[in-house]
């Protein structure tokens, strides 16, 4: 019995990964958890409790914050991830 695989398949298996592509995503990565961070403690420096405050509210703004941090890191150039891949990366040029 001959096993029939995908070529397409079959290539992703033989290509070597690389470092450099996985270094710049693992440093934006970071910089999604410094924003979420950043958001975080913004909304932890509300002045008042809001008339509608519930724990259902505190894990939806959550979940949108960890969502909004991660689409900015992506969408916005701030620099930390292109200072973490000069700093671990060595010194490759960045695309």
């Amino acid at each position: 019995m001959m096993i029939k695989t995908d070529p397409l398949l079959s290539v992703d298996l033989q290509s070597k990964p690389d470092p450099k592509a996985e270094l710049h995503e693992v440093a934006e990565q970071f910089e999604a958890i410094f924003l979420n961070q950043m958001l975080k403690q913004m909304r932890a420096s509300k002045l008042a409790d809001g008339l509608f405050d519930s724990q259902a509210n505190e894990t939806y703004t959550s979940l949108l914050d960890t969502e909004q941090s991660q689409q900015l890191a992506g969408n916005i150039n701030l620099g930390i991830a292109e200072a973490l891949v000069r700093q671990l990366g060595g010194h490759t040029e960045l695309e």
